[in-house]
């Protein structure tokens, strides 16, 4: 019995130091913002293991963009997602497109998993050409006849309801409401009340319309 707890504790001070690295690992993401009057930017940054890069850049429908990455780690590739989630470029190094939407588009850079499992650093640089002016943005969404506020319904009391940045799960996590909050001003919603687009203490973001409730 002794020599089984001995055991025991030495596997646990051998991994012991490994612990808090794992629990540090972030997912880095950046907002890119170009001077006034410049159409490209370079990037550098550095993919670690499974912890991927995001960039998020605003642009309009129409304009043209331009995406180069360079690594000395050939496991290294992007995605681009538009400003509702959905994936227009995958697993690129290169790639020039006209824009779909206007809004906050999404690069975001990583390993394949067989080269993550590795968790070797593979730094990098990309560069990140806009061009044309594309379309002026259109109007938010309808504002409601219905209510002036939300109030958070279905959610569990240990969990919180995401506010994001596009109208999709997809969409980055800017404000965490809690369960039970009120109060949440109604700027309109998509698709009947799919998602909302709310603020809340000075926040906007849009929410899951399927745990707002008229208040």
């Amino acid at each position: 019995m002794m020599r089984r707890s001995s055991l025991f504790l030495a596997l646990m001070l051998a991994f012991a130091p490994a612990l808090p690295q794992v629990a540090a690992a972030q997912e880095r993401v950046e907002t890119l913002r170009m001077r006034p009057g410049a159409t490209q930017t370079t990037v550098r940054g550095i993919v670690i293991g499974r912890i991927s890069a995001s960039y998020r850049l605003e642009a309009r429908a129409g304009q043209r963009m331009s995406l180069d990455l360079n690594s000395r780690n050939t496991f290294l590739y992007f995605n681009v997602l538009d400003p509702r989630g959905r994936t227009i470029a995958r697993e690129q190094t290169q790639w020039d497109g006209r824009l779909p939407a206007s809004g906050v588009y999404t690069i975001q850079i990583y390993l394949v998993r067989a080269e993550a499992r590795r968790n070797r650093p593979a730094p990098f640089s990309l560069d990140v050409r806009i061009a044309g002016r594309g379309e002026a943005p259109g109007p938010g969404p309808e504002p409601l006849p219905g209510p002036r506020s939300w109030r958070v319904v279905g959610v569990t009391p240990d969990d919180v309801l995401n506010m994001r940045t596009t109208p999709s799960p997809r969409g980055f996590v800017v404000a965490e409401i809690p369960f039970d909050a009120g109060g949440l001003r109604n700027l309109g919603c998509q698709d009947g009340q799919s998602w909302c687009k709310v603020r809340y203490r000075g926040q906007e973001g849009w929410v899951n319309g399927r745990f707002l409730r008229p208040e």
